[in-house]
């Protein structure tokens, strides 16, 4: 089951704890999702919240991905993007099992109801011209424009990051894993269709570490991998210790049909809007806070030179964690 999103250019805003009449949190197990390699905490005291969930009853962008329940992590921000480009999606969807509560969050370049659709079902929405090779796709028009701040392409040394020389955190993107693509569009690339969810966070006492898990895949695979300039998955971080893009494969690429992690290439995806095309598994990306520093993530997906050929991006599962670490991505057991 899908529930459409409004959306607009502007971020609508939820700060602190909502009502608790329209968001009951419910415990979970508090099992972390993923394992990443464990901080020396100072004296060993690492006890982050447990993971709620309260998405039963609700569609709020962040309460579909395990934020702002009543008890749980307080968070502001808002999804953005053109009309339809962002829903809720209750349930199972092929390969894609929800990895918190009821509901995980889709945010696509297109339309995001097409991706539950079946080949029938797609091939009536889908541009004549585009089916069924490039389907679906759909043509929002909204673009060019540039990245919104502060997501910014510039890297911050030619050879160095972040994890390298922590003096350059906030001169650029710490990872370096973005300014490759743009440079591909000699002059730089236009943003088309572009779709974010932003979320602002204070880290609690005794925590160390934040994660959570998303998906990626796009009707750009096959005919376009390996093109220089791809849509494109960013997790934009702002925080004491990192700014820049956080989600990007070992070889330091980042989340498109390029990335090391486009697992699911033959069947996997049968049976809904995506079928034909690629796909990652689910993935984690985590990395180390520090307790009482503000942080902001921005999650975008938009499509780079044109507005043709859907991706889409799932997300699902956010959490305290004590694993300190540099921003990793690894894929969920």
């Amino acid at each position: 089951m899908l529930a459409l999103l409004a959306t607009s250019c502007e971020l609508s805003t939820v700060v602190g704890v909502r009502d608790q009449a329209n968001s009951e949190g419910t415990p979970t197990s508090g099992d972390p999702l993923m394992d990443l390699p464990a901080l020396d905490v100072p004296d060993g005291q690492c006890a982050p919240p447990a993971l709620l969930s309260c998405d039963a009853n609700s569609d709020d962008p962040l309460q579909v991905v395990g934020l702002d329940c009543v008890g749980g992590t307080p968070a502001a921000g808002g999804s953005s993007g053109p009309a339809g480009a962002i829903a809720a999606h209750t349930g199972p969807l092929g390969p894609y099992e929800v990895r918190e509560g009821e509901k995980f969050l889709i945010m696509s370049t297109g339309l995001a109801a097409h991706l539950s659709l079946n080949l029938a079902e797609l091939e009536a929405v889908c541009p004549a011209n585009d089916w069924p090779k490039w389907c679906p796709s759909t043509q929002h028009g909204v673009g060019p424009s540039n990245l919104p701040p502060p997501l910014k392409v510039d890297p911050v040394d030619d050879t160095s990051t972040c994890v390298d020389d922590p003096s350059l955190i906030g001169t650029g993107d710490c990872s370096n894993s973005l300014y490759e693509q743009w440079s591909a569009c000699g002059g730089g690339c236009e943003v088309w269709d572009y779709a974010e969810l932003r979320v602002g966070l204070t880290v609690p006492e005794h925590t160390y570490g934040l994660a959570f898990d998303f998906a990626f895949m796009s009707v750009e695979w096959p005919d376009f991998v390996g093109g220089g300039f791809n849509d494109m998955f960013v997790a934009w971080l702002e925080s004491e210790s990192w700014t820049g893009n956080a989600a990007f494969d070992a070889a330091g690429n980042p989340i498109t049909v390029n990335a090391g992690f486009t697992d699911y290439t033959s069947d996997e995806l049968d049976g809904f809007g995506m079928e034909g095309h690629a796909g990652t598994r689910w993935l984690t990306t985590g990395f180390g806070v520090t307790p009482g520093e503000t942080v902001q993530l921005v999650l975008a997906v938009f499509d780079l030179t044109d507005d043709d050929y859907d991706s889409v991006v799932l997300l699902d599962g956010f959490r305290w964690t004590c694993a300190g670490v540099p921003p990793t991505t690894q894929p969920v057991p």
